[in-house]
């Protein structure tokens, strides 16, 4: 029997950076990916972290023995282990093999905790908790070793295929606050965290980011706490690209609203009826974008279903009944006719749209070291509604956004919102909102980024 050394009483701020290990199954199965090891070491120094393995089983169930080279490190951890108040190590057992590591248990995250499971796939699922809390996640770690399947069949075949080298760095700030973010390596062992590539014991190296894909912005819906933590991670880490997802939010001609006498008085009472203040405040914000950004920066704006709501306004003719909007929504009127974009038109009328600040249109794919950045994900296939299965199926590697959610699933990454979690609409449900981002490295991996309090790391 192991006897754990690690995680001793809790003390706080604290880093964890925590795997899993397959049991040793022989001719090159379970062994440990030397680098990787390596770089996870070196990362517990550099950062100050603690690393925690987790034993899963091999092949089959009967296959439990780790390989020699880590069976007896200390950092082996057996059972299930509360970091704190709202987060946990979880004693599951997931098989390995298993498509899904989320599925038929997502209702164990009980009493307001994410619970951390082993498993060589990485998922994050986002369990539904409240408006006015963060919800709690499952959410898997990714392996440390080969993997060890029984490829003679098709569930090992896709397993293997699936198997992920990687990590889950989770930060401990108070006895009711943390940080996770995956970390995942390439087949031999190198990994990016927060901008900074480790690869074996070597000095860790800053990496260029690609791309930073926020939550969905929603401007007059944006949290003011989340909108500086956005400006501040841009100027962290100097991203090529920046991915805005409903920038425009459409308030001031929401379809939803429309016939709704009271909450159109409640509109106008806020300042929130008005499409040319919407424009105003919509173009404000592209601009400080641009600026943050540079001139060697690209802004590139996906096309949302939030920019449809001004599509929709004009297609209905609902501006004859609207004449606070009538005057300008009418020169939108012949742009839209010839095929353009009435939100990029609407923002031109405001000022001139920057340089480095580019539309796309529904229809444009826009990929950065082979992943899809071009879909909002309202979309699905063949003229249906966006799903997680459809955003993998239809574009392999990809970030999305658009149900404000965070989530992985292998490839496909979703980011969360920018919006404060709580808004009118959303009364009296309960809520899987969470303000998520993610940063898209140079060798084509991607790292899901939480907003907590202002802060995504607490170093």
């Amino acid at each position: 029997m192991v006897t754990n050394k690690i995680l001793p009483q809790r003390m706080f701020p604290k880093r964890y950076i925590i795997t899993a290990a397959q049991a040793y199954g022989g001719s090159g199965k379970g062994m440990p990916n030397g680098n990787f090891l390596a770089g996870l070491e070196k990362y517990c120094e550099f950062m100050g972290a603690e690393l925690v393995i987790l034993p899963m089983a091999g092949s089959s169930v009967r296959e439990l023995d780790l390989h020699f080279d880590i069976a007896r490190r200390p950092e082996v951890w057996h059972g299930s282990k509360r970091l704190n108040r709202k987060i946990a190590i979880s004693d599951m057992i997931v098989p390995p093999q298993n498509v899904d590591p989320s599925s038929g248990r997502l209702r164990f995250p009980q009493r307001d905790k994410t619970l951390i499971l082993a498993h060589p796939k990485q998922r994050l699922k986002a369990v539904p908790n409240s408006n006015f809390k963060i919800p709690k996640f499952l959410v898997s770690t990714g392996a440390l070793t080969t993997p060890n399947y029984n490829e003679m069949n098709h569930r090992g075949d896709a397993a293997k295929r699936d198997h992920v080298y990687g990590a889950l760095v989770v930060e401990i700030v108070s006895e009711d606050r943390y940080h996770f973010r995956h970390i995942r390596a390439a087949a031999q062992g190198s990994f990016v965290d927060l901008g900074l590539k480790f690869d074996g014991a070597k000095k860790p190296v800053p990496v260029q980011i690609e791309a930073l894909v926020l939550g969905d912005i929603h401007v007059g819906d944006t949290d003011p706490v989340v909108r500086l933590a956005n400006y501040r991670m841009i100027e962290a880490y100097h991203p090529k690209r920046l991915i805005l997802h409903d920038l425009f939010n459409g308030h001031s001609v929401n379809h939803h609203n429309f016939g709704k006498m009271i909450t159109q008085v409640q509109d106008i009472e806020a300042g929130r009826a008005s499409l040319v203040t919407e424009l105003r405040e919509c173009y404000s914000e592209l601009c400080e974008f641009s600026r943050v950004m540079g001139s060697r920066g690209e802004v590139i704006v996906v096309a949302c279903n939030h920019h449809q709501f001004l599509n929709r306004y004009l297609e209905e003719m609902r501006l004859k009944d609207n004449p606070l909007n009538a005057k300008i929504a009418s020169r939108l009127i012949a742009p839209m006719v010839d095929g353009r974009d009435p939100v990029a038109v609407g923002l031109s009328m405001i000022g001139r749209i920057p340089r480095n600040v580019r539309f796309l249109d529904y229809d444009d794919d826009y990929k950065v070291r082979g992943v899809q950045l071009g879909s909002h994900g309202d979309k699905g296939m063949s003229g249906s509604r966006g799903s997680m299965r459809s955003r993998e199926f239809a574009h392999g590697r990809s970030i999305t956004g658009h149900s404000h959610t965070p989530e992985i699933l292998r490839n496909t990454v979703v980011v969360g919102t920018s919006t404060f979690l709580h808004l009118p609409y959303t009364k009296g449900s309960a809520s899987s909102w969470m303000n998520s981002n993610a940063l898209l490295y140079e060798n084509g991996s991607v790292q899901l980024i939480n907003i907590i309090d202002g802060q995504w790391t607490f170093s």
